[in-house]
């Protein structure tokens, strides 16, 4: 597989570039929509002047700019309610998306043996990319093989594939998909995307407003009003001036979509080492008589999302939102003999990559076997992983599955005990229980939610702290299954615990701050990602109270450790920061965590990068960095959502 991947891995940039990347990218979308509008504008205004002539003391030539302006404000806010519409309906990210094109969520705790492959495989690739594990559904009414992941960020992210993807695939080909759909959720396209879906709806409703005309004129009028063939020649005006919204929309998603497919495979291939099972499926594609088309009546608006091509394909290649099925095999497979039938009845062997594989289909690496390649010694290589798994993050996370004991691993796909389970990872810090954090406990079920939390415990202290992040991560999707009542509850639950210990504990801030994100719905995606924070100067107290919590959480009470350690991540900072200094115990809060941790999700790629950076110098300031501290970085850097994959080789 090298001859494809050293060259395009060339090509791929590490996380924060590609943040912002995708940040220019949406000034590319914002300048095309501009240009959309103008041209719509431009052709509605020609027909209502051909059809109503000049205005008063205009010449035949001239422009009538009254009109001119009438058209531009009628079609301006016609485009802006549109966007506005789409927009606001998918403030809950990629649940919203994958619901609209009729997706069923999949239980995490599913019997049925096609999903719960499905279910495996995303949760593999989700503890080795270091992301809390997305919400998974499947269109059930789709027979042809495709997939997509939609979200404004890691935390409200969803993958959705369809029925004849999940029945036709083999492990391996499902495992490329999903780690290709990975890419984009890593590389920021996904945020990209879901955003394109409300800018092209805006350019699409005068043609959705024109075809719903033409259908319900003649029937609502009864065929016998005169006027009605008025309406029905004014619903076809604005179905054709539409269709120009419609023409832009599929320029602009080819700019923005089409060369990404090929990094994402690119991307995939790195992430699971094994070229043949991406290959696998889209030669799969190419023999199946549905190929990837998407029959739901959203597939349109929502083409720029999918793995492959997932409507019909344009005269003009140009306009197609995805490269060529040909082309995309042979970056894979450049021996490639352009036989889609033949290849497709081959079935792809992970084997041949793979000579001992686990219950989770592939070579494992032990979660304590040195893996040198990998081993994270400096601040800077600890911050470069973000975003970037490798295949053996992903081997590393089958291994961590495999070794769950099978309580812990129910315990994650059920409703009931997940919430349980989160009780036993704030509590696993102690080396008891007190009376007062039963009683909380019990308030959220009983005497049974206790012994739940009193079975869990133990097995959570004896996975060790590399464990504590991958089993929260694990347990989020079965917490959607609460009503926004028994979610609030909860979190307020998991709070009064958090602060029912005088000792601070950066892992169960960063457990919160995650928990909110995914329960409160009131907070959507869509609002985590607005305007970014530039400088550090207005975060220089939000970067004082994380950067002095995590200093003292690896001193273990030693304030000579705590002060260097500070003091090294403080020098990884710009001077723009001002002074800061280490703050006591006590004056760093869950509340003043949390702010901070907003803040800081609010800033911009480059800034992040730098406080994490100084966060790992804080860690590693004697020039070790053990498991437990690891983790202390994992978890603020997923709260911030920069996702890092676990650290191979540590103790």
């Amino acid at each position: 597989w090298s001859p494809f991947v050293t060259p395009v891995s060339l090509l791929l940039m590490d996380f924060f570039e590609a943040q912002d990347a995708a940040r220019k990218r949406t000034y590319l979308l914002i300048g095309l929509f501009a240009a959309a509008v103008i041209a719509i504008i431009a052709v509605v205004y020609a027909v209502v002047h051909l059809a109503i002539g000049p205005g008063p003391g205009s010449g035949a030539g001239a422009i009538d700019v009254v009109l001119l302006l009438q058209v531009a404000l009628g079609v301006g806010v016609v485009v802006a309610i549109g966007t506005a519409i789409r927009t606001a309906s998918l403030r809950q990210g990629g649940t919203a998306v994958a619901e609209l094109l009729g997706g069923r969520r999949v239980a995490t705790n599913t019997t049925d043996p096609e999903e719960r492959k499905l279910v495996n495989v995303v949760e593999e690739m989700s503890i080795a990319a270091g992301t809390p594990v997305p919400a998974i559904y499947v269109l059930d009414r789709e027979d042809g093989l495709n997939a997509f992941a939609a979200g404004y960020t890691t935390h409200d992210a969803a993958v959705a594939v369809t029925r004849g993807l999940l029945t036709s695939l083999t492990r391996d080909e499902l495992q490329g998909v999903i780690a290709h759909e990975f890419s984009h959720i890593l590389n920021g396209d996904m945020r990209l995307n879901i955003r394109l879906i409300g800018v092209l709806y805006g350019l699409l409703l005068l043609a959705v407003i024109g075809r719903g005309i033409v259908y319900a004129g003649p029937r609502g009028r009864g065929g016998r009003d005169s006027g009605a063939g008025w309406v029905v020649i004014l619903g076809f005006m604005l179905l054709l001036v539409g269709y120009i919204g419609v023409f832009f929309g599929k320029i602009i998603k080819a700019a923005i979509s089409r060369q990404r497919e090929y990094l994402a495979d690119s991307a995939a291939v790195q992430f699971t080492r094994n070229p043949d099972g991406l290959a696998g499926a889209l030669k799969k594609i190419g023999a199946q008589a549905h190929g990837s088309r998407i029959g739901d009546h959203h597939a349109e608006e929502l083409s720029h999302l999918f793995f492959a091509n997932g409507v019909r394909g344009s005269l003009l290649g140009m306009l197609a939102t995805h490269p060529p099925l040909e082309d995309r095999i042979r970056r894979l497979e450049p021996a490639w003999d352009g036989d889609f039938t033949s290849a497709a009845s081959r079935t792809a062997s992970v084997a041949a990559h793979a000579p001992a594989a686990g219950r989770h289909g592939f070579e494992t690496v032990a979660p304590g076997r040195t893996a040198a390649a990998m081993q994270l010694v400096s601040p800077a290589a600890a911050v470069s992983s973000i975003g970037a798994p490798t295949a053996e993050h992903l081997s590393y996370a089958a291994s961590l599955l495999e070794r769950f004991p099978e309580s812990l691993t129910r315990a994650v796909h059920d409703p009931v005990e997940a919430r349980a389970l989160v009780f036993a990872l704030v509590l696993a810090g102690g080396t008891s229980v007190p009376a007062a954090e039963r009683e909380v406990i019990r308030e959220q079920g009983g005497e049974e939610m206790e012994a739940h939390v009193g079975r869990l415990l133990p097995l959570v202290r004896e996975q060790g702290a590399g464990a504590l992040l991958p089993l929260l991560d694990l347990a989020l999707p079965a917490l959607l299954h609460m009503s926004p009542n028994e979610a609030e509850r909860f979190r307020e639950a998991v709070d009064r615990l958090i602060r029912s210990d005088s000792t601070v504990r950066i892992f169960d801030y960063a457990l919160m701050h995650s928990l909110t994100r995914r329960l409160q719905t009131s907070n959507t995606g869509a609002d985590r990602v607005g305007r970014r924070i530039q400088s550090f100067q207005p975060l220089r107290g939000h970067v004082e109270a994380l950067l002095s919590a995590v200093a003292r959480a690896g001193s273990d009470g030693d304030s000579q450790a705590a002060h260097a350690a500070f003091e090294a991540g403080a020098q990884h900072l710009p001077e723009s920061v001002g002074t800061i200094r280490l703050q006591e115990a006590r004056a760093v809060g869950l509340a003043r965590i949390d702010d901070a941790l907003t803040a800081l999700e609010h800033a911009s790629p480059a800034i992040q990068r730098r406080f994490l950076e100084a966060c790992a110098a804080c860690a590693a300031h004697d020039r070790h960095m053990h498991r437990a501290e690891a983790e202390l970085l994992r978890a603020i850097s997923e709260a911030l959502d920069c996702p890092m994959p676990p650290m191979l080789g540590m103790r």
